[in-house]
């Protein structure tokens, strides 16, 4: 969120995941769609550190049954808007982290993991400060996260956090927290009547996202101007009187239910901004069939309601609807030839075949990269981030690959978007990756040069400084590809 948008607010998330997958919608789906169900418990795409934990615990992610995330931005964040820098969690957002698992999670055995990783990129003082914040009590284990393992280089988490275990029948729970905030983990279902929207909304749901928002944010420039305008003066007044929305998704045995519900502060507000969507809508069909096209079957079932302050927009997804999606996106066959040239037609990225974007970057041991002295090498940039948990996977992958090919011919070097050195060398530390070469990216202009629209991006570069190969994301076949390519190159 860009700082100069920051406005004290409420936002609940949940997924109801182990209900989900009982729901006959859900189980059409997977079915229907297998690798929806392989790419979730595939263990190959976890982090390293998340398989780790599994094998520790023994539990895994088809044992879980249910997150939940509650997130408050007080009124200092506009302290932080003012000041053009991110909130700091403690003191002006607050969080609190709720996600409970089938079994009995071993509370000894995760704390341990977690203080043998303290102990490896600290000290053993340092572990024995953590170890002394464990408490037992019953069924509830806890232990303090000092803020100073989170973030040391934004400064942006100021307290100490806190990371529980407590077991309840069948199953088990673990939160991560402010220690005296753990009333927000409350907000679930009808618990918490300062989000309207959560008690109004469809009972059956297993998908939930709830946001207050600050009034204040209706009173910036865009939506005071072109009031001369009699349509967009109205809309700007109808929108100045919402005060919250809701989104709701409900996994039931034939059909998938889709809602939305604003919360306005009166109800001629909620009647006027009904008004807007359902002339919205018209406009749509209407737009639709002056086109010549063929409107969704499901644009006829979306349904518009105003109640006392609320709006709701919903709509029951069919497996009709998503057969006719799937045709749309995928108008004609991959077989042919003419299909294959459309689609690499649409995904070909702007810098291929151009020269090389030039730049010059300071790395991570204090020398510099210029990209133009390394023409007769192939080049291999990899912009990524710490955060990024398919960046983290792809990175031994690119690694083992470059590594395979004399250094004299081909370089690999990982731009890292954003970071500070701290943080990036500890990563590489922990991750035992010290021989991968990094640039600073910290502004992330050399992203801007690259089109990094997401990450990971990886770009290959030829010998005469032309960008012939661009990645975007992490596939299964990226490793087989980029060899391919490189070979391709050196010959």
């Amino acid at each position: 969120m860009s700082p100069d948008l920051l406005f004290s607010f409420l936002l609940f998330f949940q997924v109801q995941i182990e209900s989900i997958k009982e729901s006959g919608f859900y189980k059409m789906l997977v079915e229907k769609y297998p690798e929806i169900a392989e790419s979730v418990s595939d263990p190959n795409q976890m982090d390293p550190e998340i398989q780790e934990l599994i094998e520790l615990t023994g539990i895994n992610f088809d044992d879980l049954s249910e997150i939940s995330i509650t997130v408050e931005a007080l009124d200092g964040i506009k302290k932080a808007s003012q000041e053009g820098r991110p909130p700091q969690v403690g003191t002006e957002l607050e969080f609190f982290f709720d996600a409970k698992v089938k079994g009995k999670l071993d509370a000894a055995n995760i704390f341990e993991f977690i203080l043998a990783k303290i102990e490896e990129e600290r000290s053993e003082k340092f572990r024995k400060d953590v170890e002394k914040t464990i408490t037992k009590k019953d069924s509830f284990h806890s232990i303090i996260i000092p803020s100073e393992l989170l973030d040391e280089d934004e400064e942006t988490v100021v307290e100490d956090l806190i990371f529980s275990i407590s077991h309840d029948g069948d199953y088990s729970s673990f939160q991560l927290g402010l220690p005296d905030k753990k009333q927000l983990g409350k907000v679930r279902g009808n618990e918490n009547s300062s989000l309207n929207c959560l008690n109004v909304m469809a009972k059956d749901r297993q998908i939930t996202l709830g946001v207050k928002v600050d009034p204040a944010l209706w009173e910036r420039p865009e939506f005071n101007s072109q009031q001369q305008n009699p349509l967009f003066a109205g809309l700007a007044n109808s929108v100045k009187g919402i005060r919250e929305f809701g989104l709701s998704i409900s996994f039931r045995d034939k059909t998938l239910g889709f809602e939305i519900c604003v919360n306005c502060k009166d109800t001629q507000s909620a009647l006027g901004l009904w008004t807007v969507a359902q002339g919205g809508l018209g406009m749509a069909q209407l737009a639709m069939a002056q086109n010549g096209s063929q409107a969704p079957a499901i644009l006829s079932r979306i349904k518009t309601q105003a109640v006392e302050k609320n709006v709701f927009v919903r709509v029951e997804v069919l497996t009709s609807d998503l057969e006719e999606f799937e045709n749309q996106f995928r108008p004609f066959s991959a077989s042919s030839e003419s299909a294959r040239s459309k689609i690499k037609t649409i995904d070909q990225d702007p810098l291929i075949g151009k020269k090389t974007p030039q730049f010059v970057a300071k790395l991570l041991d204090g020398e510099n990269f210029d990209i133009t002295k390394y023409q007769g090498k192939v080049v291999v940039l990899d912009f990524w981030a710490t955060w990024c948990a398919p960046c983290v996977r792809a990175l031994p992958q690119l690694i083992e690959v470059t590594s395979g090919f004399d250094n004299s011919d081909v370089v690999l070097v990982a731009v890292n978007q954003g970071e500070g050195n701290k943080k990036i060398s500890q990563f590489l530390k922990q991750k035992k990756l010290d021989s991968l070469q990094v640039a600073l990216d910290k502004n992330q202009e050399i992203g801007k040069k690259y089109f990094v629209k997401g990450i990971p991006k990886t770009v290959v570069i030829d010998q005469n400084g032309v960008v012939r190969f661009v990645h975007n994301g992490l596939s299964s076949t990226l490793k087989k590809r980029l060899e391919e390519e490189i070979s391709e190159l050196i010959r």
